[in-house]
């Protein structure tokens, strides 16, 4: 089977994404570990940061949650023991 070399010019290919595709690069780079592992420290940290700041909003999520638990519906609980379920 013969093969076909493709070059690319990823210069060319970001240009050409709009926001919404360069998130999803962003964040198909962050699940592979790539961010994590950048050279360049100052990308290190800036990943690092970000990780905290969302790891401290979910726990004030979860918190607010716990506050409010005995006032929720029986769907909210449902709703919430899915998710517990899911992962």
């Amino acid at each position: 089977m013969p093969y076909i070399n493709l070059h690319v010019d990823l210069d060319d290919i970001y240009d050409e994404m709009d926001r919404s595709d360069k998130r999803a690069m962003a964040e198909w780079l962050y699940d592979d570990g790539t961010l994590q592992k950048h050279p360049n420290p100052e990308i290190r940290k800036m990943v690092i940061d970000c990780e905290s700041l969302m790891e401290e909003e979910f726990q004030k999520n979860l918190s607010k949650l716990w506050n409010r638990y005995y006032s929720m519906s029986g769907e909210d609980l449902l709703l919430i023991e899915q998710l517990c379920k899911k992962y």
